[in-house]
């Protein structure tokens, strides 16, 4: 071989050695860019099921204020008529 031949092998070798790193190191990145991309979407599927449990808990907490609200109405107005019959007794 001559010098010339050498010196372009010797390229070349580095050349399909740094080629070979390269591609490792790219599918390592993309290897875990794929398990970023699941831990994270495994994280919105968390959060959706929190939501939805909120929401539910919400609605559920609502509907007991309502009946609270009434209640206390009711028990307003009851008052209400107490005292005044109260008042009345006492006049």
């Amino acid at each position: 071989m001559t010098e010339l031949e050498t010196q372009l092998m010797t390229a070349l070798e580095r050349l399909s050695a740094q080629f070979e790193r390269e591609q490792r190191q790219h599918a390592e990145e993309r290897q875990q860019d794929a398990e970023e991309r699941q831990r994270l979407s495994e994280q919105v599927e968390a959060l959706q099921q929190r939501f939805e449990q909120h929401a539910a808990e919400s609605a559920i907490l609502r509907r007991q204020f309502e009946r609270l609200d009434g209640r206390m109405t009711g028990l307003a107005q009851d008052y209400e008529t107490l005292a005044a019959m109260l008042r009345e007794l006492w006049r």
